[in-house]
């Protein structure tokens, strides 16, 4: 399944709407059939205990453009590690820019409504690192917008992050930002490619977490 966007601009501020997003049809939203939507989550909430990286964006809409691995965690994994751990592999194509979102239910650009989850959560705390270090990303939490759609986020923070080689704990800050209506886009990422370059983009995930 794929969807349109209007375009790098507006999918770099995750508006939605036009061509370059897309869906992981072999996703599946975690908890799907066992919490429903009406059922809010507890803190601290582990991303992929309810949210799927389904959302595939830009040169990602194109099969093998980005390849998200569950299985290789870069270890040692951090201390207290928890939910699942990810390698991604990002192959910049023709649009030069890629992402995914981790969203509920799986493939949830806003036809469904979004996750709730209980009041009070400051932040979205999580591990990365890059394959070789210097990767640059924005981080995102909330955003998911598309006009043509009953349901969206009602917020949206970002952080920009350059990783290191090892693994590093990094934040989103929600800044108080109120999320009571449900979320659809519980953890995103976006990386630019260099002009020109057709190099692979590979970094590390590990312990996505919303917390108090």
């Amino acid at each position: 399944m794929h969807r349109t966007t209007l375009g790098l601009v507006a999918i770099a501020m995750l508006a939605g709407g036009g061509s370059g997003c897309g869906s992981d049809p072999a996703a599946t939203s975690p908890d799907s059939g066992t919490m429903p939507a009406t059922t809010s989550a507890a803190l601290p909430l582990t991303v992929s205990d309810v949210f799927a990286p389904s959302g595939y964006m830009g040169d990602g809409a194109t099969p093998g453009g980005i390849v998200v691995d569950t299985t290789t965690c870069l270890t040692p994994r951090p201390a207290g590690a928890v939910g699942d751990c990810y390698k991604v592999t990002y192959t910049p194509g023709t649009q030069g820019w890629a992402g995914v979102y981790w969203q509920y239910p799986a493939n949830n650009w806003g036809a469904s409504p979004g996750k709730l989850i209980t009041a009070g959560a400051t932040k979205v705390a999580f591990y990365a690192a890059g394959a070789a270090g210097g990767e640059a990303l924005q981080f995102v939490v909330g955003g998911e917008n598309d006009g043509t759609l009953p349901y969206h986020d009602a917020f949206k923070v970002t952080q920009n992050q350059t990783l290191t080689a090892a693994l590093a704990p990094y934040s989103v800050d929600l800044g108080g930002h109120a999320y009571d209506t449900g979320v659809l886009g519980g953890f995103a990422w976006l990386a630019t490619a260099p002009v020109g370059s057709v190099a692979p983009i590979v970094f590390y995930l590990d312990s996505i977490t919303w917390q108090k």
